[in-house]
């Protein structure tokens, strides 16, 4: 096993321990792609060749453009994900000043209590 390897893998392995440390709040479907998405990792730093044999078998070239492709996906789809969340919680933040302005604003005085 070359050093690079052994790098690559206590990487993934540490990544994954802070993601899923019992502290973060996820969903179990992101624990599970999580968990899938490093054995591939792992799997990946191990046998290139096979990475390299899925590539060809789906028609790329090499395994390095497959992975390149792949995490172009995962890239766009987190920015997406992430955008829309961003928007929600603005929206969201937005509506609590509203409602705290609105609880905390001076009471007017009624055309009754001026005459």
């Amino acid at each position: 096993m070359m050093v690079i390897q052994v790098i690559l893998i206590v990487l993934v392995v540490v990544i994954m321990a802070l993601f899923l440390r019992p502290s973060s709040r996820i969903r179990a479907l992101t624990t599970i792609t999580a968990i899938i998405f490093a054995g591939f990792a792992i799997a990946a730093v191990l046998f290139p060749e096979a990475v390299t044999w899925v590539a060809n078998l789906i028609g790329i070239g090499r395994g390095t453009d497959l992975l390149l492709y792949c995490l172009t996906v995962i890239v766009i789809f987190t920015l997406i994900k992430d955008s829309i969340a961003r928007r929600r919680d603005q929206q969201r933040f937005a509506r609590l000043v509203r409602q705290v302005a609105l609880l905390q604003a001076p009471a007017v005085p009624s055309v009754e209590e001026t005459d």
